[in-house]
């Protein structure tokens, strides 16, 4: 099956951080548009291009290739000021996207006393225990805002007389919560600091959906890249230890407006083991040296804040679980090289109960994660991986931990990194990805 024009939608499979720009970057030079539809600046994507790491967060990972148009969805929320930083550092490296930029007009926006609110109630529920550790960048807030009918679309800013009365009862809500002494800035001092810093954005406010409905009917080959992953997906995910939006499939749709008939393939993104930030559960998790050598090795330290990440085996029962939610066509494995020259590599194909039985279902409840243990199958290491893009130079020790681990969730092999750079991995023959990747 060609891809020529096949909509592919990339999504991730754990936690986050699994190597989704790398793969998007991969794939953008074979599709003509790049689309994120969920999330914020608290996603953060790297792309490393001939040794030099360049980190996304709120700009599709297509941007780095001249031929790929770039829509920003009305399922994310856009901290301006930050897309203008972002932007910046993306045209001192020659990335300029003038002319191939939408910005989808139902997008919201997200303000300052938002950020305020998103900071003051971390403290508050970091002095009772009940942190969940979040990167306090005004995304809940403003996910909050736009439910509760209260948040600030781009389109907004086209009707700049308005501003402050669509602003003010979501400002007013905060500063209430706050109280007088949290220091927020005035309402006036918000409108005109919003006004100034989307004056260049202006051009690029437009009719996403409209756009992506015509490229789909005139047979443009859309990818969509996914923020964050399906274990923090609000519904779907290790609730409440999880993002503010619909990270998994559903969030596409709604995200764009498009219909599901428009997504041909579904790549699911992991890692060869299992990393996440924050608080929440994480059966998986290796509070020993061998976990801090994963996170040494992998460079685990968040993209946007710099946290270090928990680190643990691969945990199948949360990937096959993703798969599932989100009807994944391939696995792409990413990190495999961060495992080589151990003695042995973990995979969790369970959890043990309290009453000791064994089973692959994830707890719904928070508390319900409590009282399981991993159920850890053993295999033997292997040597170096670093940069193979041959599959029959991988490691048999590699190559038996990784047929085990797709037949623990489910859904075959299509992709394995094996370094950082865009040259190091290669396509499974016969995949999906073989006709681009290949």
């Amino acid at each position: 099956m060609s891809l020529a024009r096949t909509n592919l939608a990339i999504l991730g499979l754990q936690w986050g951080d699994e190597g989704k720009g790398k793969v998007v970057d991969l794939l953008s030079p074979h599709f003509r548009q790049v689309v994120r539809f969920q999330g914020g600046n608290n996603a953060g994507h790297t792309v490393v291009v001939d040794g030099q790491s360049i980190a996304l967060h709120q700009v599709p990972s297509g941007a780095l290739h001249p031929g790929c148009f770039l829509v920003v969805g009305n399922g994310v929320v856009l901290n301006l000021e930050v897309f203008q930083q972002e932007l910046d550092r993306l045209k001192a490296r020659g990335f300029d996207l003038s002319g191939r930029l939408l910005l989808s007009e139902k997008a919201h926006i997200i303000l300052p006393h938002h950020i305020a609110l998103d900071q003051w109630r971390e403290v508050r529920a970091d002095k009772v225990g009940a942190k969940i550790g979040t990167t306090g960048r005004g995304i809940g807030p403003a996910y909050e805002m736009k439910a509760a009918r209260m948040g600030i679309r781009l389109g907004d800013l086209l009707h700049p007389e308005r501003l402050a009365e669509r602003i003010r009862p979501g400002y007013e809500e905060v500063r209430l919560r706050l109280g007088a002494d949290a220091g927020l800035p005035a309402l006036e001092a918000i409108v005109e600091g919003l006004l100034r810093t989307a004056e260049p954005f202006l051009p690029f406010i437009g009719d996403a959906q409209g756009h992506l409905m015509a490229a789909w009917k005139r047979g443009d080959s859309i990818l969509f890249e996914g923020a964050q992953a399906t274990l923090l997906d609000i519904d779907h995910g290790t609730y409440p230890f999880v993002t503010s939006s619909n990270c998994s499939l559903g969030g596409l749709f709604t995200g764009t407006g498009l219909p599901p008939k428009a997504v041909d393939k579904i790549l699911g993104i992991a890692k060869a083991y299992t990393t996440r930030v924050g608080a929440g559960p994480f059966p998986a998790e290796l509070l020993d040296a061998t976990g801090d050598r994963i996170r040494e090795v992998g460079r685990e330290f968040g993209t946007t804040t710099g946290r270090p990440r928990r680190c643990g085996w691969f945990d199948a029962p949360i990937t096959a679980h993703a798969c599932r939610t989100n009807g994944v066509d391939g696995l792409a494995i990413m990190k495999l090289d961060v495992l080589d020259c151990m003695d042995e590599v973990g995979l969790i194909v369970g959890y043990r109960t309290g009453e000791g039985t064994v089973t692959t279902k994830l707890p719904s409840c928070a508390g319900d994660w409590a009282g399981i243990q991993p159920e850890v199958k053993r295999f033997k290491g292997w040597g170096s991986t670093r940069g193979i893009t041959d599959p029959r130079k991988l490691p048999v020790e590699a190559q038996a931990y990784l047929e085990s681990l797709a037949e623990s969730v489910e859904v075959p092999m299509a992709y394995l990194s094996t370094g950082p750079d865009r040259a190091e991995g290669y396509v499974y023959p016969g995949t999906f990805l073989e006709p681009l990747l290949g």
